[in-house]
C-alpha cells in the first residue's frame, strides 16, 4: 500500500521546537515511519522553503520526502501559504505524472493541505482523508476571547469557508479526540460515521523515565529546587507570559524553585519570528524580578528531551488554545505530571487530578494554583498514572496499527490504479471498497 501525504508547511525534516516547526511536523514524521514497520509505503509532499535543502530525501526504502516548489525557496509564514496553493498543487501532480506512481490514498494535514488534496482528487479520483490538526472556527473563537494579537478577520473567514468544503467534500476524517469528533459534527454539519477516531502517539524508544538525580545532572541542574518545565515554541498563543506571572506566585511558597524553558528556532528565520515575544517574556521576568530563576535553554533534540521531561518535578501546557497537545503526552511518558489549559485536547490527554490537573486558560492564579497542587503531592504521585495512561492509549506501534487498518478500507484491491493516470480509479469503484464489495 502506497500513502501519499501531503504536509503543506510542516517539512517532517525540520528543526522541531521553533515557530518554523511543531507538532504537526512529528505527527507526520512518527506516522510515516511507525507506518513503514507495517510495510505502508509514503511519499510526504512539503513546501520546499530552502534553497539548500535537497528536493528528495529517502530516509528508508518505504519513504520518500519530496520538496515542492510553491513561490520562492524561502522561509514563507504559514498564513501566507493560500497565496501558493494553486502552485503547490500543481507540482505535486506534475510529480506524479512524470514519476507514474500509483496511491492507494491522499491523507492530506492541515487546511492549505485539503485545499491541495481536493485539487488533486479532481485529477485522479484518489480517496481524500483529511486531518485538521487544528480547527479554524475553534481557534479563532477560542483567542478572540483572550484579545487575539493578529486581528486577521478575513483570514480567518477564508480560513472557515475552505474547512468547511474540505468537512463536505473528503471522504473521511480523522478526529485525535472523543472531543474533537463531537466539535467536527456540530462544526461542519457531518455525521459521526464519516469520522475516525484515532488519537496521536508517542515513541516510547524516545520518551521514557530515568532516574530524576540522574537526568538533573545530565542536563545540569543538580539541586534539589523544584524544576517546572515547559517544552514548545515561543508564541503568544502558548501562553508563556500567564506562566511567568504564575510562577511569581510559586516562587513565594517554593522560593528555590526554577523555570526551564525549552523551545525557540537556531534558524535565522526562526530567531527573526521569536524575537519580538522573547524580547516581551525577558521585559515581564525582569519586571517580576524573576530573570535569575528564569532559563531559557532553546530547542533540543527531539532524542533529547526526555532528560528534561524526568529531570521536571512538573511539566505545564499554559496554551490559550491548543487542538491536541504532544507535549503532555512526551511528559507523562517520561512520569512527569503535567498542569495544563483546560482547552482543546488538552482536557482529554490530561486526567484531572490523576495525571495532573487542568488550569483556567490565561488565568496565572489558577494555573499557580494547580502548579502548587501538583508540586505539594510531589512527581512521584502521578507518576504511574502518567505512564499508564500513554501505555494504554498512546504509543506509535498501536496507532500505526489503527491507522493502517483504516488506510486498508480504502484501498483498491482487484483493480489497482492504472500507473499512467497518476493513480487514477473509478469513484464508484472506491465506493464499493469502503462497502466491502469487489
Amino acid at each position: 500500500m502506497r500513502i501519499l501525504v501531503i504536509s503543506d508547511h510542516a517539512d517532517p525534516l525540520a528543526e522541531i521546537g521553533s515557530k518554523e516547526a511543531g507538532g504537526q511536523n512529528i505527527f507526520v514524521y512518527y506516522l510515516i515511519k511507525s507506518l513503514a514497520r507495517l510495510g505502508i509505503h509514503s511519499d510526504v509532499f512539503t513546501r520546499w522553503d530552502r534553497p539548500n535543502k535537497k528536493e528528495i530525501v529517502r530516509i528508508n526504502h518505504k519513504i520518500r520526502i519530496i520538496r515542492v516548489k510553491a513561490g520562492p525557496k524561502k522561509y514563507m509564514p504559514r498564513d501566507n501559504f493560500i497565496s501558493v496553493i494553486k502552485e503547490f498543487s500543481e507540482n505535486i501532480f506534475g510529480r506524479i505524472q512524470k514519476e507514474k506512481t500509483a496511491y492507494d490514498v491522499i491523507f492530506a494535514n492541515y487546511w492549505f493541505s485539503g485545499i491541495a488534496a481536493l485539487k488533486l482528487t479532481r485529477k485522479n479520483n484518489l480517496p481524500v482523508i483529511y486531518i485538521f490538526h487544528s480547527i479554524g472556527k475553534i481557534r479563532f473563537k477560542a483567542l478572540k476571547q483572550f484579545k487575539f494579537q493578529s486581528g486577521n478577520y478575513d483570514f480567518f473567514r477564508k480560513r472557515i469557508e475552505k474547512e468547511m468544503e474540505i468537512a463536505q467534500k473528503a471522504d473521511s476524517i480523522v478526529s485525535t479526540s472523543p472531543i474533537e469528533k463531537e466539535i467536527l459534527k456540530k462544526s461542519f454539519n457531518i455525521s459521526g460515521e464519516k469520522i475516525e477516531y484515532i488519537p496521536i502517539g508517542i515513541d516510547s524508544n524516545i520518551f521514557y523515565p530515568v532516574d530524576q538525580a540522574k537526568a538533573r545532572r545530565r542536563i545540569g541542574f543538580e539541586d534539589k529546587a523544584k524544576l517546572i518545565l515547559y517544552v514548545g515554541r515561543i508564541e503568544w498563543r502558548k501562553g508563556l507570559g500567564t506562566l511567568l506571572y504564575a510562577f511569581k506566585e510559586i516562587l513565594e511558597k517554593f522560593p528555590r524553585s526554577k523555570l526551564l524553558i525549552v523551545g525557540g528556532g537556531k534558524s535565522r528565520p526562526a530567531k527573526k519570528l521569536e524575537g519580538a515575544e522573547m524580547e516581551r517574556l525577558e521585559n515581564i521576568a525582569r519586571e517580576l524580578e524573576i530573570e535569575s530563576k528564569v532559563f531559557f535553554l532553546g530547542a533540543k533534540n527531539q532524542k533529547e528531551l526526555f532528560k528534561y521531561y524526568s529531570a521536571a518535578d512538573i511539566c505545564v501546557v499554559p496554551s490559550y488554545y491548543e487542538p491536541f497537545g504532544i507535549v503532555p503526552l512526551e511528559s507523562m511518558a517520561c512520569g512527569t505530571p503535567v498542569v495544563a489549559s483546560k482547552t482543546g485536547g488538552l482536557k482529554f490527554t490530561i486526567k484531572d487530578g490523576k495525571t495532573g490537573f487542568l488550569a483556567k486558560p490565561r488565568n496565572y492564579q489558577d494555573l499557580a494554583e494547580k502548579i502548587f497542587q501538583t508540586l505539594k503531592l510531589g512527581k512521584k504521585h502521578f507518576c504511574q498514572n502518567c505512564l499508564q495512561r500513554v501505555n494504554e492509549n498512546f504509543l506509535w506501534n498501536n496507532i500505526a496499527r489503527q491507522y493502517a487498518e483504516f488506510f486498508n478500507q480504502f484501498k483498491n484491491y482487484e483493480n489497482r490504479a492504472d500507473p499512467s493516470l497518476g493513480g487514477k480509479i473509478a469513484a464508484g469503484q472506491i465506493r464499493r471498497n469502503r462497502a466491502g464489495g469487489a
